[in-house]
């Protein structure tokens, strides 16, 4: 089944498991040459970040618990760094990004 943005699984050159698309797979090879480079570390893959507020996981009507996975997390410096790879910016993605800069204000998220 074609996935619905055309992307397309790629693996990295680094043993990582597949990427969901060829733009992600890149960005790994380039995050993990700056980690060998020094420039970055603690390079960490598919990090999960909890929305809680007030003390309370934020749950959906299904049951489920409201998360956020990012494609990276690593430090540049002493600043914690979590960066998303997007071909398509969708309404999901910008309502998550608003929670996680609002619960995470110290932790700054890139999207490439």
């Amino acid at each position: 089944m074609a996935h619905k943005y055309s992307a397309k699984k790629t693996v990295c050159n680094n043993g990582c498991p597949p990427h969901p698309s060829k733009k992600e797979a890149k960005r790994c090879d380039e995050l993990h040459f700056l980690e060998r480079a020094g420039e970055i570390r603690n390079l960490e893959l598919q990090p999960v970040f909890e929305f809680v507020v007030n003390g309370e996981k934020v749950k959906m009507r299904n049951g489920q618990y409201l998360k956020y996975t990012a494609d990276f997390q690593y430090f540049e410096g002493d600043k914690l760094v979590v960066e998303e790879t997007k071909g398509m910016i969708t309404a999901d993605f910008r309502i998550r990004r608003a929670l996680f800069n609002h619960l995470y204000p110290h932790t700054e998220l890139r999207v490439k």
